[in-house]
């Protein structure tokens, strides 16, 4: 497709139509059915697999250095075949016509968002390009900030970016945030207190009023998160609830010194990270023992940076508070913080979501956004940025499309002015429009091959 769109009128729309179809076909797995079920289809198809894959690969290897002719002229005679796998295909599998073509036809664009602090307000502009190219994500997978904005737009089946200017306006520094005065009981220590309920509750109701939950989310999501054993603290409570105290003005910020203390937030992480065996990644979202937690929750959690920001459960819900219970128990932990830790952005977590059935097809577009990659010129954050680079390249080869956000604003700046949204919003909608015409294309449903 990147080829098709820089010579459209290299080859007929009918071949390159037929061309995808084929492509389609022979990536199919699992395919679910009218009624519900799913059919393994790759071992009977894996035959065909590995000719359609030998016989194009050789074509299309260069990612669009060449004309799309050499996989043309390979079109007959595969195109002859795919028609006769399936036919064999539907005669041997309880399989309808019309959920085989839907699974090889329909492509679902699935969002991944990393953290970032700060500097994640630009995503509002890739969720705002999206809606303006009629571009509805069927799911969103976000780590931190990427999950708190991913709030933002799956809390409407229909994006609507004036409720989502409204939660902005409602992230102020005083409402954000308190100098921590109460205990711990799930969340790692640290000197800020980030009270997402107090803020932006009454904006996260469902029908009945209650707390909206992961599984009650028009668009359906994943947040991230990181599960700590006690053996990866290196110190006790009280150092890192006290680690920042002196350099912050309560309601206001950072003192100007302070920042430098902040600069050393890197070595907390660093002591964490130092062996992954004491880290574990929880998703929110993916499982019973999840879907039914407070979609705030799982944004506050995530969002925990080590010496920074606490988040935790100090409101009176038994409910959630069993929930956490018994997910501390099952996996072994005894705090937890911000998701990028393990996976800062979750594009293998939104693959498996999607290979596992979640939304029915299996057939993604993925487009995994990261507001945080290494910039040497920011010389407080690139060590972190460092740090969590090896898990965000483990997360690339599941991705279609890795867009890294150039001109952010200051990871620092947690609560930005709306004047300083709409600048993230406007450089994020920039550097993402080159990609729209691709996302589309892809996203766009492919003819059915005719019978002849």
């Amino acid at each position: 497709m990147r080829r098709a769109l820089v010579r459209p009128d290299e080859t007929g729309r009918s071949l390159l139509d037929s061309l995808r179809y084929v492509l389609s076909f022979a990536r199919l797995t699992v395919v679910r059915s009218r009624d519900g079920h799913d059919v393994e289809v790759a071992g009977f198809l894996a035959p065909h697999a590995w000719r359609v894959r030998t016989t194009l690969e050789p074509h299309l290897r260069n990612n669009g250095s060449e004309p799309l002719w050499g996989a043309v002229r390979e079109l007959p005679a595969l195109v002859a075949a795919t028609r006769e796998r399936r036919r064999a295909l539907l005669e041997r599998f309880p399989l309808d016509r019309e959920s085989l073509e839907d699974e090889i036809c329909e492509r679902k664009l699935v969002v991944a968002a990393g953290g970032g602090g700060g500097a994640g307000y630009g995503y509002v502009g890739a969720y705002v390009l999206f809606h303006r190219n009629n571009l509805d994500p069927a799911l969103i997978v976000g780590t931190s900030m990427g999950g708190l904005i991913g709030l933002c737009r799956a809390r409407r089946k229909r994006f609507d970016v004036a409720a989502t200017f409204q939660v902005g306006k409602r992230l102020t520094w005083p409402n954000l945030f308190r100098v921590l005065q109460s205990g711990s009981r799930y969340g790692l220590p640290a000197g800020l207190r980030l009270d997402l309920h107090r803020v932006l509750g009454p904006l996260f109701l469902n029908d009945h009023g209650e707390n909206l939950t992961m599984g009650e989310l028009p668009v359906p999501m994943r947040i991230v998160t990181t599960g700590i054993k006690l053996d990866a603290l290196k110190h006790d409570l009280s150092y890192y609830e006290h680690f920042l105290d002196g350099v912050m003005v309560p309601g206001r910020g950072f003192t100007r010194g302070g920042l430098r203390r902040v600069a050393g937030v890197v070595n907390l992480v660093r002591e964490l990270t130092d062996d992954p065996e004491l880290l574990t990644e929880i998703v929110f979202g993916a499982d019973d023992s999840t879907r039914d937690a407070d979609v705030l929750d799982a944004a506050g959690f995530s969002s925990a940076i080590p010496g920074l920001i606490h988040y935790d459960v100090t409101r009176d819900d038994p409910r959630m508070k069993q929930l956490l219970d018994r997910l501390y128990a099952r996996y072994g932990i005894a705090r937890m913080a911000e998701g990028g830790l393990v996976n800062n952005v979750p594009a293998r977590v939104a693959y498996e979501t999607v290979m596992g059935g979640a939304l029915g097809r299996r057939n993604l577009f993925l487009v995994a956004m990261d507001c945080f990659a290494p910039q040497p010129r920011s010389f407080m954050f690139y060590p972190l940025q460092q740090i969590v680079r090896p898990n965000v390249l483990r997360n690339l080869p599941y991705a279609h499309i890795y867009f890294p956000l150039k001109r952010v604003l200051n990871a620092l700046n947690l609560a930005p002015t709306v004047r300083s949204v709409e600048k993230a919003i406007r450089w994020t909608s920039e550097e993402l429009r080159p990609d729209i015409p691709l996302i589309k294309a892809m996203v766009a449903r492919i003819p059915v091959l005719s019978e002849g």
